[in-house]
C-alpha cells in the first residue's frame, strides 16, 4: 500500500468478496467490517422473518381449515416489522446497502471524495445519535408508564419497543466505525496527494 500512496494514486479498492460484502464502489480496505453487533442483530433479524413465515402460513392454514384466527398474529407482526427495520440498519450501513448519489463525486478529486463521504458519513452519525437517544429516552417512558398493548395479549410495550434504542445503538456504532475508516481514507488520500506534488 506504501507503494501505491508514493506514486500519487490512491489505494485501490479491495474485491467485495474479500470481506463478504455487497459489490459496491463504496467497498474499500477502508470501509468496516460487519462486526460481532452488527452480525447479531442481523440475526435476531432474519429469524424473525423466519417465524413470520411460519406465523403467516399457520394463520393461512387456521383460517383456510378451522374458519378462524391466531388472533395475536397482527400484534406479533408489528412488533416484528418494526424489530426487523432497526435491527438491520448496520447491517445495512456495513454493507453499502444504501443509496448514495454518485453524480458530485465523479467530478471530485480522490482527496474531495473522502472528505464528501467523511462530511456525509459525520451528518449521519449526529443524526444517528440524536435517534438514539430519543429511542432511549423513548424506551425509558414506556417502562416508567407501564404502557400495556390493548390486546388480548396484553405485551408490556417496553418489550417490542427495546429493538429500537438496540438497532439505533448498533447503528450508532457502525456510523462511528465508518466516520474512523472515512478519516483513514481522507488521510491516505492526504499522503497520496503529497507525494504526488
Amino acid at each position: 500500500m506504501a507503494a501505491v500512496l508514493s506514486e500519487g494514486h490512491a489505494p485501490p479498492p479491495v474485491a467485495a468478496e474479500e470481506y463478504g460484502e455487497l459489490e459496491s464502489p463504496d467497498a474499500d480496505q477502508f470501509a468496516p467490517r460487519e462486526g460481532i453487533s452488527a452480525v447479531l442483530a442481523r440475526w435476531a433479524g432474519q429469524l424473525m422473518v423466519l417465524a413470520l413465515i411460519v406465523m403467516m402460513g399457520v394463520e393461512m392454514l387456521v383460517r383456510t381449515v378451522f374458519g378462524w384466527s391466531i388472533q395475536v398474529s397482527n400484534e406479533l407482526g408489528g412488533y416484528a416489522l418494526v424489530a426487523i427495520t432497526f435491527l438491520t440498519l448496520a447491517s445495512g450501513q456495513l454493507h453499502h446497502a444504501y443509496h448514495r448519489v454518485h453524480f458530485l463525486e465523479h467530478r471530485l478529486s480522490g482527496r474531495g471524495k473522502a472528505l464528501l463521504r467523511l462530511a456525509f458519513d459525520l451528518a449521519s452519525t449526529v443524526v444517528t445519535i440524536v435517534l438514539l437517544l430519543e429511542m432511549v429516552r423513548f424506551e425509558w417512558i414506556t417502562w416508567q408508564s407501564g404502557d400495556v398493548s390493548a390486546t388480548v395479549l396484553l405485551t408490556p410495550l417496553w418489550i417490542p419497543r427495546l429493538s429500537m434504542p438496540i438497532g439505533c445503538a448498533v447503528l450508532a456504532w457502525a456510523m462511528l466505525r465508518t466516520v474512523a475508516g472515512d478519516i483513514q481514507r481522507l488521510q491516505a488520500a492526504g499522503q497520496g496527494g503529497n507525494h504526488a506534488r
